[in-house]
C-alpha cells in the first residue's frame, strides 16, 4: 500500500463520527467503542485494547492503541 493511499484511508477513518467523538472527548459510550472496533477489524488495521475496571482511586478506563505502520501509532485513553 502506498503512502498516499495509507494517508487517505487514515483520513477517512478519522472522519467517522465515532472517531471524532474519541478524539474530542476522553469519555466514550461503549456502543461507540464497539463501532470503532468493528471499523478497525473491517479495515484490517491492527489494534490493541485493554480495560482497567478501576478501583476506589481510579475510574474505569480502556486504552486503545491503533498501529498505522511501524513508526506511527495512535493511542487513546477512554473513560467510562
Amino acid at each position: 500500500m502506498g503512502n498516499n493511499s495509507l494517508l487517505q484511508e487514515l483520513e477517512c477513518l478519522l472522519a467517522i463520527d465515532a472517531f471524532q467523538s474519541l478524539s474530542k472527548s476522553a469519555v466514550l459510550k461503549i456502543g461507540q467503542l464497539n463501532v470503532i472496533i468493528a471499523i478497525l477489524i473491517k479495515a484490517s488495521i491492527p489494534f490493541d485494547l485493554s480495560f482497567d475496571p478501576g478501583n476506589r482511586r481510579n475510574a474505569a478506563a480502556a486504552k486503545l492503541s491503533i498501529f498505522i505502520n511501524p513508526s506511527t501509532n495512535l493511542h487513546f485513553t477512554i473513560s467510562f
